[in-house]
């Protein structure tokens, strides 16, 4: 099968322009502050952890990118950081809320993605596997956890723990879907740092596919999946019962992802693309879709 190297690049932020959507409901006497953080060449978690803001989503650094954030105090109507010639912020107070931002409570992202002089194909849909920036070295970190969970299964994980196990998580509902795509269609291979994922022909019927596949975990029926994930998780040194217990030990219920995703707002001007996609969905990985083999 054709294995081929990912082509886009981004040389700059404003190659990967990122905003966000979401609605929140202001209330005049609530306890917290909406700001619109507008960020280039920051990441979201070190800004957080400077500023002391909660978000809804991550937003990458190698960007220029807009996200609702909040915090516990009022900063002032406009608020302006500057770390380098390269990397600044700007937060502008939007009003105040009764509850403050957790991870997910938005709707998705519009992107403007800078294609120059990346060949693409006419595709407007894409299978939602997790891309590189989830799985490339998490996984494996989080493999190597569970493989000493299962010595000694702990009843709470801490946060960087919980972050690699969702991580090996993914990269486990990426293979398992792979095996089914590759059953049901021609295909072939895009390599993003090593990272290998099936890319269904332009031709296939992505709408013949369950809408859903599950996440592992002890809460979550697997419906179409269970025979996949028994054949990774073999593949993986692992027996299907025992790893599904250790879920359970560890409380990771598990969830469902959307199979495939129907991109919206799909348009290009100059070298630009503009689309929107739904929480969750990585917009390289649309990219990926439509690079042209």
């Amino acid at each position: 099968m054709v294995t081929v190297e990912f082509s886009w690049k981004r040389e700059t932020p404003e190659d990967f322009i990122v905003k966000e959507v979401a609605e929140y409901p202001l209330i005049p006497k609530g306890e917290h502050y909406l700001y619109i953080l507008v960020k280039r060449n920051l990441t979201t978690k070190e800004l957080a952890r400077a500023l002391g803001f909660s978000y809804a989503g991550m937003k990458d650094k190698l960007a220029l990118t807009s996200q609702f954030v909040s915090f516990d105090r009022f900063l002032g109507e406009l608020e302006k950081g500057k770390v380098d010639d390269e990397s600044w912020y700007i937060l502008k107070f939007i009003g105040r809320t009764q509850r403050k931002l957790k991870i997910g409570q938005l709707k998705g992202n519009r992107f403007a993605v800078n294609l120059r002089n990346f060949e693409r194909e006419e595709r407007d849909w894409f299978i939602n596997y997790y891309d590189v920036q989830r799985v490339k070295n998490n996984s494996q970190r989080g493999k190597e956890l569970l493989k000493k969970l299962f010595e000694k299964p702990k009843r709470k994980l801490k946060w960087s723990e919980n972050f690699y196990i969702d991580a090996y998580l993914s990269y486990l509902w990426n293979k398992s879907l792979e095996k089914f795509l590759m059953e049901r269609t021609k295909g072939h291979f895009i390599c993003e740092k090593e990272e290998l994922f099936f890319i269904p022909e332009k031709g296939f019927n992505y709408t013949t596919l369950p809408k859903f596949w599950t996440i592992l975990g002890y809460k979550k029926k697997l419906l179409d999946s269970e025979s996949y994930y028994r054949e990774v998780l073999k593949e993986e040194g692992f027996e299907f019962e025992e790893f599904l217990e250790l879920l359970r030990k560890l409380r990771i219920k598990g969830d469902y992802r959307m199979t495939y995703v129907k991109v919206k707002e799909l348009k290009e001007i100059g070298s630009y693309l503009f689309f929107f996609l739904p929480k969750g969905s990585y917009a390289t990985m649309f990219l990926k879709h439509v690079q042209r083999v």
